[in-house]
């Protein structure tokens, strides 16, 4: 019974051992390896969107907020943002920010997108306005889309919160 036992052990471990060996190579030794081929299209990388018409310093001339029904106008120092090619500045009432910035060049209902980056803000407290500084920096960092019509821009934010701007 033994004897039986590992003639069967030796005969599974040939016959496995057997079956390895038999597929044919996908190439013959002492030749190289095939080379994989090379497409000589190449994905174009995405080009940058970008609008003059938005470059430039704009000044805050109103916010609508609460979803579009509630307008109003800053007091106290002027608020602006400018904007170059990728980045945007400014000063909100009481500190200044920057951020990086992307045209995503799709049309929305609203405007033509824009996504705004992470915001860097100086860290001061100014108490007459505060409640506007924040609410100024919350729908600006939060913008999908933006108008220009001439001397004026419109940005609109996720909840259809505006900034109004003009040159």
């Amino acid at each position: 019974m033994k004897l039986l036992t590992v003639f069967v052990l030796i005969s599974l471990v040939l016959l496995v051992l057997g079956a390895g060996c038999t597929g044919t190579p996908s190439f013959m030794p002492g030749t190289p390896a095939p080379t994989p081929a090379v497409s000589s299209q190449v994905t174009p990388s995405p080009i940058p969107v970008s609008d003059p018409l938005l470059i430039g310093t704009w000044t805050l001339k109103a916010m609508n907020i609460q979803g579009g029904t509630a307008l109003t106008f800053p007091t106290g120092p002027q608020i602006f943002v400018t904007f170059d090619t990728a980045t945007l500045n400014g000063y909100s009432g009481c500190n200044n920010y920057n951020a990086p910035y992307t045209l995503t060049g799709k049309v929305l209902s609203s405007g033509q997108g824009i996504t705004v980056g992470n915001m860097v803000v100086s860290n001061k407290y100014c108490e007459s306005v505060a409640r506007t500084e924040t609410t100024y920096l919350q729908i600006l960092g939060k913008a999908t889309s933006y108008t220009v019509n001439g001397n004026s821009l419109t940005i609109t934010d996720n909840l259809q919160n505006q900034l109004s701007f003009s040159r």
